[in-house]
C-alpha cells in the first residue's frame, strides 16, 4: 500500500463513520491568508472555493460539517516513516489555517506504523492530534474515530465560543497519551 493508497481507504472509512452528519473530503483547498487588495476587495475573492496556490494550501482529508461547507477536523496522512521535515510542515500548515479557521482541529494519521516516533513531540506546534495506524482494521478505525469525534466535538465548542461570542470561565485543554 502507498500514502494515496492509505488516504484514500481512510477517507472510505470513515465515510462510513461519519456520513450523516458530515462530509469526508479529500485534497480539500482551505484559504490560510486574506489579503484585502489596493481596491479594498478581499483576497480570495471567493473564500467558498479557494484555489491551492491562490492563498489555500491542500489538505489530505477534510471532516466538514454538511450544512455551511465548514471545515471543522483536517487530517494530513503519511504512510510508512515520517520525517522531522513532515511534522514541521504539517504543524505550520496547521498554524495558518488556525489563523482563519480558529476552531479548527488538526491531526496527523500515519499508516503501516504502530507508533508516533518523538520527532512528532520535538518539532510539532500546531497538530492537535495524531495516531499510528499500523493496518487499517476494526480496532485501529475505532480509535480513530472516537479521536476525530473528540476533536470535532472541541471544535462545535471553540465554533460557538466565535458565534455567539460567548463568555467563559475555563478553558482546559487535556493531552492523552495512549502507549
Amino acid at each position: 500500500m502507498n500514502e494515496t493508497e492509505f488516504r484514500q481507504k481512510l477517507k472510505e472509512l470513515l465515510k462510513g463513520e461519519f456520513g450523516n452528519e458530515y462530509n469526508v473530503e479529500e485534497n480539500k483547498n482551505l484559504i490560510y491568508k486574506v489579503i484585502i487588495d489596493e481596491n479594498l476587495k478581499y483576497e480570495p475573492s471567493d473564500p467558498r472555493n479557494p484555489k491551492r496556490g491562490d492563498y489555500a494550501f491542500q489538505t489530505d482529508i477534510a471532516i466538514v460539517k454538511r450544512e455551511g461547507n465548514l471545515p471543522l477536523v483536517i487530517i494530513e496522512t503519511k504512510y510508512g516513516a515520517f520525517s522531522s521535515h513532515d511534522v514541521l510542515t504539517y504543524s505550520t500548515k496547521a498554524l495558518r489555517h488556525k489563523e482563519i479557521y480558529p476552531y479548527i482541529r488538526y491531526g496527523l494519521v500515519v499508516g503501516g506504523e504502530d507508533k508516533i516516533d518523538n520527532r512528532f513531540f520535538v518539532h510539532n506546534v500546531g497538530l492537535d492530534f495524531a495516531i499510528a495506524i499500523e493496518k487499517i482494521d476494526e480496532a485501529d478505525l475505532k480509535r480513530l474515530s472516537t479521536i476525530i469525534r473528540e476533536q470535532l466535538e472541541s471544535a462545535k465548542l471553540l465554533l460557538d465560543i466565535f458565534v455567539k461570542k460567548k463568555k467563559v470561565k475555563e478553558f482546559n485543554s487535556v493531552i492523552e497519551i495512549k502507549t
